[in-house]
């Protein structure tokens, strides 16, 4: 099993309602091939995690990087791992709320996100703490 952490950025060819197809898709595709992981988008970037087995992840990779609607998509991080982060959802996700926005700040200590200069370590904590955040959210509601 392994782990993806990519970061991209939007295209022109992108608008906000795509990102509700984006997600519908990816959780019926990816529960299908017992993929997990959680998407965070803040209008400009992608960051995203993908967990499973190799070739089903660098095959989603492999479309992701050739989608119109992404741009210089970059891997972060690549690892082989014995249990999953995001195990609870096909694809999780997190709107662009003030939470998220502290939870950028926390990470990259910048007011500008930009997961281009995240390593692996920093991007990785970004997306448990964004998990914990949606978890919270659950339970509350």
């Amino acid at each position: 099993m392994v782990r993806l952490i990519y970061t991209s950025t939007i295209t022109d060819k992108f608008e906000v309602s795509d990102i509700a197809r984006i997600l519908k898709i990816a959780r019926e595709k990816n529960k299908a091939i017992d993929v997990t992981g959680l998407l965070s988008f803040n209008r400009r970037f992608f960051l995203q995690c993908l967990e499973g087995e190799r070739d089903q992840v660098n095959q989603i990779y492999h479309k992701i990087a050739t989608d119109p609607r992404h741009k210089t998509p970059v891997i972060i991080d690549y690892q082989e791992i014995t249990h999953r982060e995001f195990d609870v959802w096909s694809m999780g996700y997190l709107q662009d709320v003030e939470s998220l926005r502290e939870l950028f700040y926390k990470h990259t200590k910048s007011i500008n996100f930009d997961p281009y200069k995240m390593n692996g370590d920093t991007a990785k904590a970004l997306l448990i703490d964004i998990r914990d955040q949606i978890k919270q959210a659950e339970a509350a509601s």
